[in-house]
């Protein structure tokens, strides 16, 4: 099992490649741009998003996560999500960003990587098939059952408050992730 301090070591390591150059840059996700806001985001556009986060995602180049593939890279967003503010959303045009108006921009303390953690993991067996591992497919398929949640008119298209929600559901922010 992978402990909490390697864990944590991965995350700041992650969240140094994508350091911001200012607090404030930090907060609204302005590093990235002014432009790369996010406003909406389609079902398609998603699709892009979970292809790119999974390949990252997928260390091994294996074509499938395994629960520790899967908890880094919950813990990961997390820790990002936590210290700079946003999430980023991975498209065909670039990353774009979708503020989190209430992150403290602070390190995840040890409880909340624990929580994460768990959490990540029991999600993962939710998402994984009968191998014990998640495939490209069933990984866009679990980002695909957390866009609908957020789309509260069911129009296929996230924009203001639902976005909020499908961003803090992919920080692991939110409960029923």
């Amino acid at each position: 099992m992978i402990s909490i301090a390697l864990k944590t070591t991965a995350a700041v390591i992650a969240a140094a490649g994508l350091a911001y150059t200012s607090a404030e840059e930090a907060v609204s996700g302005e590093a990235y741009g002014a432009e790369s806001r996010l406003k909406s985001l389609t079902e398609e556009a998603l699709g892009v998003h979970a292809q790119t986060v999974f390949h990252r995602a997928d260390r091994d180049q294996s074509g499938s996560l395994d629960n520790n593939e899967y908890a880094a890279l919950s813990i990961a967003s997390a820790e990002l999500a936590r210290l700079n503010g946003f999430v980023v959303i991975e498209g065909g045009n670039g990353p774009t960003t979708v503020s989190l108006s209430e992150t403290a921009s602070s390190a995840l303390s040890p409880a909340e990587h624990v929580r994460i953690d768990a959490v990540a993991r029991s999600t993962f067996y939710l998402h994984a098939g009968n191998d014990g591992r998640i495939d490209e497919n069933e990984f866009a398929n679990a980002q695909r059952a957390m866009f609908e949640v957020a789309d509260f008119n069911s129009n296929g298209v996230l924009k203001r408050g639902e976005l909020a929600v499908f961003a803090r559901r992919q920080a692991l922010m939110s409960a029923g992730v």
